[in-house]
C-alpha cells in the first residue's frame, strides 16, 4: 500500500516565466471597448460522472475511485471574419476514493481545479500571433494521500506565431506555425524527486490536401531540468544515491520529438499519428527512444449519434540499462498516457443537450522507471451548449 502522511514544506516563489506569458497576452489582447460590434460567443457545459478500477497502481487490493466533474469551456470572436479570439476553459472536480482492505480503510479525497485561457489575433491575411497560459490544481482533504497521486499544482504557457503559405494550387494551403513554450510542477510532498521545470520550442507545417486530407508535421525539443534529483552514475552502486547526494550535478533531460498526423475527412474520420521520441539525459540510464503510434476513427451513427475509437501505443527502448529506480518514473497527473485504449459514444438529445458514456483502458508508467500498471475508467456524461 503506497499512502502516506504529509510532511510540511514550505513552498518556493513561483518562477517570473508564467508572468512573461500573461504579459504577452495582455499585449496582444486590445481592450473589448474597442471591439468592433461583430462578436460570436460558443460556450459547452459538461457534466461527468467516471469510475476508476486502480488508482494505487496496486492489483491484488486496488483502490477504486468515483470522481465528479463540471467543466465549461467558452470561445469568443470579435472584429471582421473572427479577427480576435479569446479561449476560456475550467474543469473542477471532486474525488472520492475506496476499496482499500475490504473498505475498512478510510480514505481522504481530492479536489482537482484547472483552467486556462487563450488568445489569437491576426495581424494580417497570412499572420496570426497567440498565446495561452494554463494552471491544474489537485489538493487532498486532509494529510492522507497516495504517493502516485500527490497533490501538485502545474502551470504553463505558450506563445507562438502561425504563417499561411503561398499555396501552390488554391485548393491546397500550408500554414507554418512557430512557438516558444513553459512549464513548471511543484509537488506537495514528493517535491525531491519529481518536481521539474522546462522550456521549450516547437514548430509544425500543416498542408491541405482538398477539402478532405491534411497532413502536418511537427518537431519539439524540451529542456527538462529536476532541482531536486541528482544525477545516478554507472557505477552507482544504489541508484537511489541521487536523492542522497546534494552536491551531485542535477538531472537535465533534452526530450526531441518529430512525428507527424494525417487526418481524413470522410464518410467517416480518421487521424493517424507517429511521434519518435528521444529523451537524452545526463543521468545514467534515463536515456530512452519511443516510437508512439495513435489512431482515432470517428463516424456518424443513425439516431444522430456519434462513435469514436482511439487507441495509442507506445514502444520505449533505453539506451543503457535501466535503474531500479523508485522516484524517477511518472506520477500520475491526469495528462501522460503511455498505451491507451478509448471507446467513446454519443448521442444527440435535441440541439442543446447531448449524453455521452466513455470507456479507456490505460496502462501507464509507475513511479518506478519502465514498470507500468493498468487501469480501467468508466464514464457517464452530459453536455449541455447554451
Amino acid at each position: 500500500m503506497k499512502c502516506h502522511r504529509r510532511k510540511p514544506r514550505v513552498h518556493p516563489p513561483r518562477s517570473s516565466t508564467s508572468a512573461l506569458v500573461v504579459a504577452w497576452l495582455l499585449i496582444l489582447l486590445p481592450t473589448v471597448l474597442h471591439a468592433q460590434a461583430a462578436w460570436d460567443y460558443d460556450q459547452d457545459v459538461h457534466v461527468t460522472y467516471e469510475f476508476d478500477d486502480n488508482v494505487d497502481e496496486a492489483l491484488s487490493d486496488p483502490v477504486r475511485a468515483q470522481i465528479a466533474r463540471l467543466a465549461y469551456s467558452g470561445e469568443l470572436q470579435w472584429g471582421e471574419a473572427g479577427a480576435q479570439r479569446l479561449s476560456l476553459s475550467y474543469e473542477g472536480g471532486f474525488k472520492r476514493h475506496f476499496g482499500l482492505v475490504g473498505n475498512d480503510f478510510d480514505l481522504a479525497n481530492q479536489f482537482v481545479n484547472e483552467g486556462g485561457v487563450g488568445y489569437v489575433r491576426r495581424i494580417s491575411t497570412n499572420l496570426a500571433l497567440g498565446g495561452a497560459f494554463a494552471i491544474k490544481n489537485r489538493k487532498w482533504t486532509d494529510d492522507f494521500f497516495f504517493i502516485n497521486e500527490d497533490g501538485f499544482t502545474s502551470v504553463g504557457g505558450e506563445a507562438s506565431a502561425t504563417l499561411n503559405l503561398r499555396p501552390l494550387a488554391p485548393d491546397r494551403p500550408a500554414r507554418l506555425e512557430i512557438g516558444t513554450r513553459f512549464a513548471r510542477v511543484d509537488f506537495e510532498n514528493l517535491d525531491q524527486p519529481f518536481d521539474e521545470r522546462s522550456v521549450g520550442g516547437f514548430t509544425s507545417l500543416t498542408k491541405d490536401f482538398g477539402e478532405d486530407l491534411s497532413v502536418t508535421w511537427q518537431y519539439a525539443l524540451d529542456r527538462i531540468r529536476y532541482p531536486g534529483r541528482g544525477v545516478v552514475r554507472a557505477d552507482d552502486d544504489d541508484p537511489a544515491n541521487a536523492f542522497r547526494g546534494l552536491t551531485r550535478p542535477r538531472q537535465v533531460d533534452y526530450l526531441h520529438e518529430l512525428g507527424g498526423q494525417v487526418v481524413w475527412l470522410g464518410p467517416f474520420s480518421v487521424q493517424g499519428e507517429y511521434y519518435f521520441r528521444y529523451n537524452d539525459s545526463n543521468s545514467f540510464g534515463l536515456s530512452y527512444l519511443s516510437h508512439n503510434i495513435g489512431l482515432q476513427v470517428i463516424r456518424r451513427l443513425p439516431w444522430d449519434m456519434l462513435a469514436q475509437v482511439y487507441g495509442l501505443v507506445e514502444l520505449r527502448s533505453f539506451s543503457e540499462p535501466a535503474p531500479n529506480l523508485s522516484g524517477a518514473g511518472t506520477l500520475d497527473t491526469s495528462g501522460a498516457s503511455n498505451n491507451v485504449l478509448l471507446l467513446r459514444l454519443v448521442k444527440d438529445v435535441n440541439s442543446q443537450y447531448s449524453i455521452e458514456v466513455r470507456y479507456g483502458r490505460y496502462r501507464n508508467e509507475s513511479i518506478t522507471v519502465d514498470d507500468f500498471y493498468t487501469k480501467n475508467v468508466y464514464s457517464l456524461g452530459m453536455n449541455f451548449r447554451p
